[in-house]
């Protein structure tokens, strides 16, 4: 599931969770949470942080991301929750 995860693909999500979520403060800062995902950006813009309390997921400068996960289990149901809000709202 690694190849589906893109810049473009990661900032339409962010921006429909910001759009459709429940707006939160979280050690991050402000951010919002929707259908399991909590998503926030960075204090100068350049960042945003997509988690689910299984998976961190930053995407940076130039559309570089990087994820955290336990292992790759966590990775593709992570995927699949984002690509679900993604088609969903």
């Amino acid at each position: 599931m690694k190849n589906e995860i893109d810049g473009k693909f990661l900032l339409s999500v962010f921006a429909k969770v910001e759009k459709h979520g429940e707006a939160i403060t979280n050690d991050l800062g402000p951010g919002f949470y929707l259908d399991g995902v909590t998503v926030n950006s960075g204090f100068d813009g350049y960042e945003v942080y997509f988690d689910n309390n299984k998976v961190q997921l930053t995407l940076g400068f130039h559309n570089q991301w990087h994820a955290n996960a336990e292992n790759e289990s966590d990775l593709d149901e992570f995927v699949k929750m984002l690509s679900k809000i993604n088609t969903k709202y």
